[in-house]
């Protein structure tokens, strides 16, 4: 690794992939380093490893992926080989709705929804396989960044190991360390980004941190259980299945979606994700079971996984979700600074999810080319 970067991007999901990819291919020399808090790439998109039983990997975070029908053609030239190849399948028809009286039927009629494969973190691999020089991009993992600080123009990043990482541009891929929730989140008395800059030195940061803060979130839990009974799992028929629940579910219960993966063994690991805009409480797995027995009552392969299913794994999103109150896009960057941001926080032409994401991340590196 280098001394100094050119750029160190702080998270390794979506938006900061296409930020870095995209970069690399207008400018092939440039070192970039991308340092995430996670085991490896991919953020909301990625996929777990289980520590306990080393065959089982998942996706616990974001379980699809879909476009508007008009795309960008930067963001077309990212996906459209993903699509032909096969990388990215279509799972529109995988994607049920379940209702308050227990009726199944077709979440989507119209809308095309996409899955990586066979994990949703080869999403953001294939789309760093796709730069020009990959040996310029460079990835931290388990790390977590505790303080950033501009220095004789340049930015210092220490992290979670007492290391300190320095670069001339410094790229934030999530309003984390710029929104006050990172303050129970990361354990620390005060906004690093704000704690970066003198008020009033830098209008854009001074802009954007007053706009992080009226974001609202939605937090989710995830718990995953583990269905181990071969004989059971053959008679599943699915790969891939997500069941949504209805409004009034997810109003009751808090329940948002549940996924259906089957491993490499057979087996079927089942992640329930739960979700609230507040505070999202911890839910006995008990009372787990027996909604779910009682919402799909109607259908015996249901219940009998959810039956044999064991608790395997709790997940809380450190990466949430914004809800509203999107920052402007004349807020991406700083010249003065040379700090960029990017993310699903943004308002990017009424797109949403991954595709603002990676808009935004396009739009960054269109600010960095000019400047």
């Amino acid at each position: 690794m280098t001394n100094i970067y050119d750029f160190i991007v702080i998270g390794a999901g979506i938006s900061a992939c296409t930020f870095a990819s995209l970069l690399n291919k207008r400018f092939p020399d440039l070192s970039i380093l991308l340092v995430e808090h996670g085991r490896r790439i991919g953020g909301r998109a990625t996929t777990r490893k289980s520590r306990k039983n080393r065959i089982l990997e998942f996706d616990h975070g974001l379980p699809s992926i879909n476009f508007r029908e008009r795309i960008s053609e930067d963001i077309l030239e990212l996906v459209s080989p993903l699509i032909n190849s096969g990388k990215l399948v279509d799972i529109s028809k995988d994607i049920l709705l379940i209702n308050e009286f227990g009726i199944l039927s077709n979440a989507f009629t119209n809308d095309i929804i996409y899955r990586s494969s066979p994990f949703m973190a080869n999403f953001c691999e294939e789309i760093i396989n796709q730069s020009n020089n990959p040996k310029k991009i460079n990835f931290l993992f388990q790390t977590l960044t505790k303080s950033i600080k501009r220095i004789n123009n340049l930015w210092e990043v220490k992290v979670n190991t007492g290391r300190h990482i320095k670069s001339k541009n410094l790229i934030l891929s999530s309003s984390l360390i710029a929104h006050p929730r990172c303050l129970n989140l990361l354990q620390i008395n005060s906004l690093p980004l704000r704690d970066a800059f003198i008020p009033g030195k830098d209008k854009v940061v001074d802009a954007l941190i007053k706009e992080t803060r009226k974001l609202t979130y939605i937090i989710r839990k995830v718990y995953i259980f583990h269905v181990s009974n071969l004989s059971l799992s053959q008679k599943f028929n699915y790969q891939y299945l997500q069941i949504i629940f209805a409004n009034v579910i997810r109003e009751d219960s808090n329940f948002e979606r549940i996924i259906f993966q089957r491993q490499s063994d057979g087996s079927i690991i089942i992640a329930l994700h739960c979700s609230c805009i507040n505070n999202l409480p911890e839910i006995k797995i008990d009372n787990i079971t027996k909604s779910l027995i009682s919402l799909f009552a109607n259908y015996k392969i249901f219940l009998d996984l959810f039956l044999q299913a064991t608790l395997i794994d709790k997940m809380d999103w450190r990466a949430s979700q914004p809800l509203n109150h999107l920052l402007s896009k004349e807020l991406q960057w700083s010249n003065s600074s040379k700090i960029g941001f990017c993310g699903d926080w943004f308002d990017l032409n009424c797109s949403v999810g991954v595709e603002s994401a990676m808009n935004s991340s396009l739009r960054l590196v269109n600010f960095v080319n000019r400047n």
